[in-house]
């Protein structure tokens, strides 16, 4: 360690010596706030379980799924159900035109409104604007038709923007995609399990029960470590 460092170094123990609890670290600040988090319970176990209680409120979560078969789309159609029951209104901003009107019940459509978008910058610009409405608690972005590639047309300053109109409301943001897409995004999710063909033909419940998830590491923790390896 050379010598400014070491004073430096030095000087921070002193600092915290003085201070005691005043001082604390972002990790810990973050931590704290993320325990103060309200959670949108979602009825779906294993996705509560797997964020701490449920969707939390003011933030954007991703449910990557690899692979084709994952069982993005039951978990989107258990998530509009549920919001039904509740009686909150649900955007679903659809890239690609996938959604299929068959596969839900009607009485879960009368909750919903479709936003077909042609690209993934044009749904974000849609979320965007969206996010600004205090009427939608729940937004389901559809990306699991996007390359990789596709997100970089968005700009990091516009996810921060969608971030902070989302607090301000305390609604909540699940993308569904192929890949990891902002690192806006405090939580995600792998669908790890893959369905077969047969399972298609299940009932809905019967296929949410076989969904299985997996946390990837917090996007926090990952710049983090790379600012500690750097």
């Amino acid at each position: 360690m050379s010598v400014i460092g070491k004073s430096k170094s030095e000087a921070l123990d002193s600092l915290r010596k003085q201070l005691g609890r005043q001082i604390k670290s972002g990790t810990v600040l973050l931590q704290e706030r993320e325990q103060k988090t309200i959670r949108l319970v979602t009825g779906l176990d294993g996705l509560n379980a797997s964020l701490g209680g449920g969707l939390p409120q003011g933030q954007l979560t991703e449910i990557i799924g690899r692979g084709p078969s994952r069982g993005g789309g039951v978990i989107m159609a258990a998530l509009l159900s549920g919001a039904r029951s509740e009686g909150r209104y649900v955007m679903l901003l659809d890239i690609g035109a996938g959604f299929s009107i068959g596969s839900f019940p009607e009485k879960d459509l009368e909750s919903l409104l479709w936003v077909s978008c042609d690209s993934a910058r044009q749904a974000v610009e849609a979320l965007d604007v969206a996010t600004r409405d205090e009427n939608f608690p729940l937004f389901l972005l559809d990306g699991r038709d996007c390359d990789p590639s596709d997100w970089n047309s968005v700009r990091a300053q516009q996810w921060y923007r969608i971030l902070n109109q989302l607090r301000q409301r305390e609604a909540v943001a699940v993308i569904f995609a192929r890949s990891e897409v902002t690192s806006a995004t405090k939580h995600r999710l792998e669908l790890v399990s893959r369905l077969a063909l047969d399972d298609l033909h299940q009932e809905r419940e019967t296929i949410l029960s076989r969904t299985r998830f997996q946390p990837l590491r917090r996007v926090v923790e990952e710049q983090e470590e790379q600012l500690r390896v750097g």
